[in-house]
């Protein structure tokens, strides 16, 4: 009688390549997921933006001017304390806003590592987005 103690190597490759199989089919999902999640939460936190520039408007008859962009947190137009637009991937540094006419506006945000911008989200007063994320 053979007593066999452990995995023979053919086992061990039929494992190595089923968790290579999963891993392959896993980790673009991951990647996908990540990105829906940081959309959802910029349009979560734009859209908490956009009600302050309809407040404002409401009061004014137009948007709060910006000619050049300027950091949503800190305007005189919201009373927004520093760190409230913080959530897991933008902080409120990333949140910008544009109005040189005060009919149309921009708020951007963008998330940026050392090296370039990585992230970028857009949307205007009509409530069009647009966003990129670079290509990996």
């Amino acid at each position: 009688m053979k007593s066999s103690n452990g995995f023979s190597l053919l086992e061990l490759l039929i494992v190595i390549v089923i968790i290579a199989v999963l891993s392959a089919v896993a980790v673009p999902v991951y990647k996908h997921n990540v990105e829906n999640a940081k959309r959802a939460e910029v349009m979560v936190t734009m859209g908490f933006v956009r009600n302050y520039l309809e407040i404002y408007k409401g009061i004014e008859q137009h948007y709060p001017l910006a000619p050049i962009w300027e950091n949503i947190v800190g305007s005189d137009w919201n009373d927004l304390p520093n760190g409230a637009l913080r959530g897991k991937y933008f902080l409120s540094k990333y949140y910008d806003y544009l109005c040189v006419d005060g009919e149309e506006y921009r708020i951007r945000c963008y998330w940026k590592d050392e090296r370039e911008v990585i992230a970028d989200f857009w949307t205007n007063e009509k409530g069009e987005w647009s966003w990129e994320f670079p290509e990996e």
